[in-house]
């Protein structure tokens, strides 16, 4: 069997997220899928490292599958492109060991999310931010990001609905920064790796810290939520549209 890796990027707007859901609902993985099939006449299961939610974008992630037809990788790369949706494009393809799974190999994930500080929205970021007007505390709200920094049980930061028994989880970095873009100055992008997210972890963590750079909430709120594990101690989860898996770190 060959085993080939690709990282892939997709528009999220009009994706019921990533993993394939009853009723026919579109979805990214569906999409693959079907062009998979296409191209190697078969049925191709593939593999994937994060599960992104209904909205969600992504510039870098990962999947694979494994096949028992050889492809030339720059063909197949330029065939998945040429057949898929214009909201979904294959970056790179590579073939490797067949005990690689994009899942299960991942060490890390990383997110990025991007918040407009300004007191309107540039027409070229309203699919792919929020816009906040007031005046963020950029200073107090990476304090806020500092204690989420480790090892921690985030039940206060999850969706009700997750599934995962543990809820623990290694947060290896979390912080926002201020930059200007080619579209509009006052941009915030936010920065989160895991080594795995729960059900809404980062749109919650985030919404957390920007109730922070509000000032409606004080930055010990933070600590006291991830120490009492009760949902309703952390902040309201933010807009999906502004949040994009960037990168999916391997050995």
């Amino acid at each position: 069997m060959h085993n080939y890796k690709a990282v892939i990027e997709y528009d999220g707007s009009n994706f019921h997220g990533f993993q394939i859901q009853p009723g026919g609902l579109r979805t990214v993985q569906h999409e693959i899928l079907k062009v998979l099939n296409q191209i190697f006449n078969n049925e191709v299961n593939i593999s994937y490292a994060g599960r992104t939610d209904t909205g969600v974008h992504a510039t870098g992630q990962v999947i694979n599958f494994k096949v028992k037809k050889k492809f030339e990788l720059n063909r197949l790369q330029w065939s998945l492109n040429l057949l898929l949706p214009e909201d979904i494009s294959v970056k790179e393809v590579k073939e490797v060991s067949e005990n690689f799974s994009s899942k299960h190999c991942a060490l890390w994930r990383k997110y990025n999310y991007f918040v407009v500080n300004d007191c309107y929205q540039s027409v070229f970021l309203k699919k792919y931010s929020i816009l906040v007007c007031k005046k963020l505390d950029v200073n107090l709200m990476n304090e806020a990001c500092r204690y989420f920094l480790g090892e921690h049980n985030l039940s206060s930061f999850c969706s009700p609905d997750d599934k995962n028994e543990n809820k623990v989880k290694n947060i290896f970095e979390f912080n926002v920064r201020s930059f200007k873009n080619y579209y509009q100055d006052n941009v915030l992008v936010f920065n989160i790796k895991a080594n795995s997210f729960l059900y809404n972890m980062a749109r919650i963590m985030i919404g957390t810290v920007l109730e922070v750079g509000k000032a409606i909430r004080d930055v010990s709120s933070v600590i006291e939520a991830i120490n009492l594990k009760d949902r309703n101690l952390a902040g309201n989860i933010v807009d999906s549209k502004g949040l994009f898996l960037t990168e999916v770190g391997y050995n």
